[in-house]
């Protein structure tokens, strides 16, 4: 049978029906301090991910002679998420904190500790210290075994509810303090993002089983429509919040309540038009359904955004022609005005942006030393499963199709050091040109061709221009084919 939505108490009240268009503040922001020390450091630096509303930033935070390290970084919204990747750690960092961490670089995850300037924030960094030491890996096993389409839908919900519900009674086993309410919030969202994946919602619910005097102190857990909620306070504070929003939005679904500083208001119910034309479609799903200025202007633009790294260029510019007359924020119209001129210089026919990468036997190779050859530029990761699923199973007919065309493969990996990069080569058995770019996001041939996500595909002809920034992968054998076709007849 399947579960309805469950609720701990009902919302209080359900006031007047949203209004389109409500006005809200610019987000919060401000700077945070990071310091603390490193024993046995591997190297003079550690880095740092900031996820921010619209992107991730790579931060290297230098150790100095004695182990010690102090950084200044920028905060997005209330609170904005990091990931510590030597500890991997993911906390949050709020503005004005001021948070000190200590581990021993040969052993990180073990000996990892953290602090902040006052107790409240003590409390909520060292339980989220606890939630992710003990749930990361019981997730990542999660995720891949409701992946697996022998299961059934109630099997699925069951694993998902059962070890959301551990989370929850982690969180809630002693007293619930100030700022647990934001952990919460993260919690149920990282969960309700993998029941939208597997299309568990609304079918499905997550629920608490066995309730604790502390649970319903969690405000998240006595909202009746969570999932379908636009939630200015959540939208601040809880990355998780905005990856599921996002997620869920995206092709018209609906939204039951709008929350306006913590007060609840029945939303508007409605649907976008249907189109084939999938950057309209998601961008005016969207544009229809979210009610407060600060959270559509941010949708808006990030889909547009991610329609220029992943669908067609015209259609995708008709949308931000659209979008760009509507946006009311100066924060997210200036983005995106600066992001679509770095965005045309990758339009069909433009030249392609040259760079010089070291290949596996270290030699220095560019670009240009290809003009005359049809290039098809693999962008992928050594962390990246769909990159590997592509390297093991269809670009060995890729390469073996086109190996007596003047054709020329560049693989580029840009998440790893060249270490790890090297033994992944002699392990995937990945034929082509090998190149690295380190540093991820931060690497200027990164930047080049706007990759946000791998895997990405580029396809470039004889005369060095681009034809496809978003080529079809070669999973999609026909249209890759007809594209390569075209240039190496």
């Amino acid at each position: 049978m399947k579960h309805l939505g469950f609720v701990l108490l009902m919302l209080c009240s359900l006031q007047s029906i949203a209004q389109t268009f409500k006005p809200s503040p610019a987000p919060m922001g401000g700077y945070a301090v990071i310091k603390g020390h490193v024993t046995n450091p591997a190297q003079r630096f550690w880095e740092l991910v900031l996820n921010g509303f619209l992107d991730q930033k790579l931060a290297a935070i230098p150790i100095d002679a004695n182990g010690n390290f102090s950084k200044t970084v920028k905060v997005e919204g209330d609170a904005m998420e990091m990931l510590i990747i030597p500890t991997r750690r993911t906390l949050s960092v709020m503005s004005k904190d001021t948070i000190t961490m200590t581990w021993d670089d040969q052993r990180a995850p073990q000996t990892f500790t953290i602090a902040a300037n006052n107790r409240f924030r003590n409390s909520s960094l060292r339980m989220q210290n606890q939630l992710d030491s003990a749930f990361f890996e019981p997730y990542q096993n999660l995720q891949a075994s409701v992946y697996n389409n022998q299961l059934t839908d109630v099997e699925k919900f069951t694993a998902i509810n059962n070890l959301y519900n551990r989370e929850i009674e982690m969180l809630s086993k002693d007293d619930v303090l100030w700022g647990y309410e934001n952990i919460g919030v993260d919690v149920y969202f990282k969960y309700a993002l993998l029941m939208h994946r597997r299309t568990l919602l609304p079918g499905y619910n997550l629920q608490i089983n066995k309730p604790n005097a502390n649970t319903p102190k969690l405000f998240i857990l006595n909202t009746r429509w969570p999932y379908a909620t636009e939630s200015e306070s959540w939208f601040r504070s809880s990355n998780s919040y905005r990856n599921f929003l996002y997620d869920y939005v995206r092709f018209s679904t609906p939204i039951k309540v709008t929350m306006i500083d913590g007060t609840p208001e029945q939303a508007k119910l409605k649907t976008a038009p249907s189109h084939n034309n999938l950057p309209l479609k998601t961008y005016q799903a969207g544009m229809n359904v979210l009610s407060i200025n600060e959270i559509r202007d941010w949708y808006g633009t990030r889909i547009v955004m991610d329609n220029f790294t992943s669908q067609d260029f015209n259609q995708s510019t008709g949308v931000y022609n659209d979008f760009i007359t509507k946006v009311k924020n100066p924060r997210y119209a200036d983005t995106l005005k600066q992001f679509y001129q770095n965005m045309k210089r990758l339009k069909p026919g433009m030249p392609a942006p040259g760079f010089t990468l070291k290949d596996k036997n270290g030699r220095m190779v560019s670009l240009s030393q290809f003009k005359g050859k049809t290039v098809y530029i693999d962008f992928w990761g050594v962390n990246c499963g769909p990159c590997l699923y592509d390297i093991k199973n269809s670009i060995p007919a890729l390469h073996e199709k086109y190996k007596d065309k003047n054709v020329v493969f560049l693989n580029i990996c840009v998440d790893s050091d060249e270490r790890t990069w090297q033994n992944s080569l002699k392990e995937l058995n990945l034929h082509g040109t090998n190149l690295v770019a380190t540093g991820w996001t931060q690497h200027p041939a990164v930047k080049a061709y706007n990759i946000t996500g791998i895997p990405h595909y580029v396809l470039i002809d004889a005369n060095g221009n681009i034809v496809n920034n978003n080529s079809p992968g070669p999973s999609m054998g026909p249209q890759l084919y007809n594209e390569l076709d075209k240039l190496v007849r």
